[in-house]
């Protein structure tokens, strides 16, 4: 009688998975409606940004029309084998499109967004809306750190370097940083000190990194602002 009931459970228990992901599936597929939609207009409006130099704007807001649409597709066919996305990627072109994509959030927060490139043209190799996933994260959490009194005062900057066979990415900030403790568990699935946060994003940062055989360290002090650094290999080195 309790193998059967054992039995019951865990066969119940699949079929609410079985839904769980049938319903994801299902919303995927309804985000990507309206994704389309604006992608649509944003291709309508190019060619009247090019006429005032704004081209660039309408460039990045389709390729991040595309790289939602990529991640969804991503998990839509989570179940099948991966495709190696992987290209190179210039560091500098890659800073300068972060700041371009987040200078408007920074200026209504009256935060100073700058971006300090590296000499040359060093290159990483990897899956670039995967990096772009990592920097986004970073980017998004440090202007959301900043609190009122910062108004006025707050600064964020993107640093590209490099040397022989690394590179580095470093998102430095002057907010309010983070105590020892927080930063012991900061990677740690599910961990956050937003109210609304669902701590994940940290630890799929580290993981897709990791993936790109690099690392990523913080150094903060409370009253003093954070630093991220991401190092990852030179595109040659790979």
């Amino acid at each position: 009688m309790e193998k059967e009931e054992k039995r019951y459970i865990k066969k119940a228990e699949g079929k609410i998975q079985e839904s769980e992901v049938q319903l994801a599936a299902a919303l995927a597929h309804e985000i990507r409606n309206p994704l389309t939609t604006v992608k649509g207009f944003m291709e309508l409006l190019k060619p009247y940004l090019i006429e005032i130099g704004k081209e660039q704007y309408a460039q990045i807001a389709i390729d991040e029309i595309n790289r939602a649409n990529d991640l969804i597709y991503e998990f839509l066919n989570a179940s099948k084998p991966g495709i190696n996305k992987k290209t190179e990627i210039d560091l500098n072109t890659l800073i300068q499109e972060m700041k371009i994509s987040f200078e408007n959030q920074a200026n209504i927060k009256n935060i100073n967004l700058s971006v300090n490139l590296c000499p040359g043209e060093p290159a990483i190799y990897g899956d670039l809306n995967k990096i772009k996933q990592v920097l986004t994260n970073l980017i998004k959490n440090a202007l959301e750190a900043f609190e009122e009194a910062h108004a006025g005062e707050g600064m964020v900057c993107l640093t590209a370097k490099s040397n022989s066979r690394k590179t580095q990415i470093i998102i430095e900030d002057n907010g309010p940083g983070m105590t020892e403790e927080t930063i012991s568990r900061l990677f740690l699935p599910f961990y956050t000190t937003k109210e609304k946060g669902t701590g994940i994003g940290l630890s799929i940062c580290r993981k897709i990194i990791e993936e790109h055989k690099g690392s990523i360290k913080v150094h903060s002090r409370l009253s003093q602002g954070s630093v991220f650094t991401i190092e990852l290999p030179m595109a040659f080195s790979k």
